[in-house]
């Protein structure tokens, strides 16, 4: 299980069904809808957000959820209520604010 996820996992997922579980053991099938970028604090930072779209009728509250992508990866992410859809269907957003990985290095071969 990585920590979070990064922008790009989200971005390349998107349209995808995510299964969300509550510390209580409810699971619900949450399709991700979008993954903007977001404002950082500075330039060491990143920031972007995820929003889920609930199944019709349902509705969750803030929790920390149990994130299951459709490929396998996991995530225990801090997940909050934002407005409805425009049809009437509940939403979750997942907002991630972290410090930027530290650049890779070239790899250097032997001569």
């Amino acid at each position: 299980m990585s920590a979070i996820p990064t922008h790009a996992e989200l971005t390349e997922s998107l349209g995808s069904i995510f299964v969300l579980t509550s510390p209580q053991g409810y699971a619900v099938e949450a399709r991700l809808s979008s993954a903007p970028a977001g404002v950082p604090m500075d330039d060491g930072y990143v920031c972007y957000s995820a929003l889920f779209e609930l199944p019709q009728h349902v509705q969750l509250p803030q929790d920390t959820y149990r994130i299951d992508a459709p490929d396998g990866r996991v995530w225990e992410l801090l997940a909050t209520p934002t407005r409805p859809q425009a049809r009437g269907g509940a939403t979750l957003c997942v907002v991630i604010h972290t410090l930027k990985p530290a650049p890779q290095q070239p790899v250097e071969t032997p001569q």
